[in-house]
């Protein structure tokens, strides 16, 4: 069942829907205890005309005074903690009275928000700031209406699971805990939920012996070596679309590179090998490359002699999560708006279930 309003009232609060409401006593968290008598229909509050015995689209309180919209109509109450109270003179009256930006709310709102000094109207995907006092309209803010979005409840969520072929000792767990603490402080900041999965001990297995000295060839994306393949098929508890960081003792490279990361995996088994270092942003720097971010900058080799963005130590490049030594110049690193936009477009992030 739906609500489609709530009320503050001091000790009491309300909640409507359709043509009834609760009355609920409660303090600041939990569910509280609905009073006696309740669920009781909203025409019990006798307001004019019948207004509202149907159903209310939003209730805002104002200290001594309430407010229930309905359509492109509103009531003033005066009442206290408990009862309907008395409706103010003229009322109902037409929310355009309100006289807020381009007509915002004149034919209805979703939802009303008492917050002291200020006070919230939502509509659609919008909303206003209006700073009033107990009653009349009050002053809409500079920049409303605005998006809701700003509020960051869009967000979306990744999970991630860690397999260790080396023996999961408190120096390694510390280290796995710290990687993950750190990637998910750094990718709430874009609106990215981390979800801590399982954490696996796979240094007993005589079968995977040989991979803790890992070969990624070249680490080059969309090109695992058998290795890679042989380890990253070990999912055990990770579901389709999960991240797994795999920690290894060592990263074998074809072109001598010293890898303490390698982000290249077989299709359908996203996921990273990391090598255990005092990087506290190496598992997020890897997952960002999973999640489709490549380096801001290249350092020339034999291989790339001239990259078409070279890397300067110690400028803006090396702020960034991407920079690709790991060498952050002001930790935390710093994800580039156009970056956040391509993880959360990834299909490995996944709307969170609000």
């Amino acid at each position: 069942m739906a609500i489609d309003a709530a009320l503050y009232s001091g000790s009491k609060c309300y909640f409507f829907h359709g043509s009834q409401y609760l009355r609920v006593t409660r303090g600041d968290t939990g569910p509280g205890t609905v009073d006696s008598g309740y669920p009781a229909p909203i025409s019990n509050w006798g307001w004019p005309g019948g207004f509202g015995a149907g159903g209310i689209d939003a209730a805002l309180y104002s200290r001594s005074k309430c407010y229930f919209f309905k359509g492109n109509r509103y009531v003033r109450v005066t009442r206290g903690d408990t009862g309907p109270g008395t409706v103010d003179p003229g009322y109902p009256a037409p929310i355009s009275n309100w006289g807020w930006p381009g007509g915002f709310g004149a034919a209805g709102i979703d939802a009303a928000l008492y917050s002291g000094s200020k006070c919230y109207f939502f509509k659609g995907n919008q909303y206003v700031r209006v700073t009033r006092g107990d009653t009349g309209p009050g002053t809409v803010d500079p920049g409303y209406p605005a998006p809701i979005s700003n509020w960051g409840w869009e967000r979306e969520f990744i999970r991630i699971h860690f397999k260790s072929l080396l023996p999961v000792t408190p120096a390694l767990g510390q280290f796995m805990d710290t990687q993950f603490t750190e990637l998910q402080k750094l990718y709430a900041t874009v609106h990215i939920d981390a979800r801590r999965g399982s954490t696996e001990d796979l240094s007993g297995d005589p079968n995977l012996s040989s991979l803790i000295a890992l070969d990624v060839g070249r680490c080059l994306l969309g090109q695992p070596t058998q290795e890679q393949r042989d380890l990253f098929s070990h999912r055990n508890g990770a579901g389709g679309n999960d991240l797994v960081v795999y920690v290894v003792q060592t990263l074998v490279s074809t072109n001598n590179s010293n890898f303490v990361g390698c982000a290249t995996h077989p299709d359908g088994q996203p996921g990273a090998a990391v090598v255990q270092n005092s990087a506290r942003w190496l598992t997020a720097h890897e997952v960002g490359h999973v999640l489709g971010l490549r380096h801001v900058c290249e350092f020339p080799s034999p291989q790339n002699p001239s990259p078409n963005v070279a890397c300067v130590a110690g400028s803006n490049q090396s702020d960034r999560l991407m920079f690709p030594n790991v060498q952050w110049t002001h930790p935390p690193p710093d994800i580039a708006g156009a970056e956040a936009t391509t993880m959360l477009a990834s299909g490995l992030t996944r709307p969170l279930p609000f």
